[in-house]
């Protein structure tokens, strides 16, 4: 894959980003569950979303989106992912706040799927863009 090939279609990164968030999700979830029998779970939480984080921005690179992130788009990618954590942390504080069970908690994806496709979407876009744009020099 070259630098400049356009991103993958908005209906390809959607299935994949699905995929990829699926897979991200399982390999979390276990470990998750696997550290917070040996450390405090607040603590295994905190590792377990940086690694998340880490795995959804190497699967978002090339796999979800098509186009390989540089080092500052990397950086935007984890700054919206943090940005989206403390819209959840807001969401299920209001799940909490209208006296739903602890479950529904779960509801909080509803909001941070969509922002962290878009936000990964548009950062992908943007990437191509400026390749486009300001192509690098071919070394003969």
């Amino acid at each position: 894959m070259s630098t400049t090939e356009p991103p993958h279609g908005l209906k390809s990164s959607a299935w994949r980003f699905v995929l990829a968030g699926g897979a991200n999700t399982i390999v979390t979830g276990a470990l998750l569950a696997t550290l917070s029998l040996v450390i405090d779970t607040r603590l295994a939480y905190t590792l377990v979303f940086a690694v998340g984080i880490a795995l959804s921005t190497f699967l978002a690179d090339r796999f979800v989106f098509g186009v390989r992130l540089n080092r500052p788009a990397v950086a935007i990618y984890v700054a919206m992912y943090l940005a989206v954590y403390v819209i959840g942390l807001a969401v299920v504080a209001q799940i909490g706040n209208a006296g739903l069970p602890h479950s529904a908690s779960g509801l909080v994806v509803l909001v941070t799927a969509p922002l962290t496709f878009l936000g990964g979407r548009l950062i992908a876009v943007a990437v191509h863009r400026n390749r486009i744009a300001t192509p690098t020099r071919q070394v003969p």
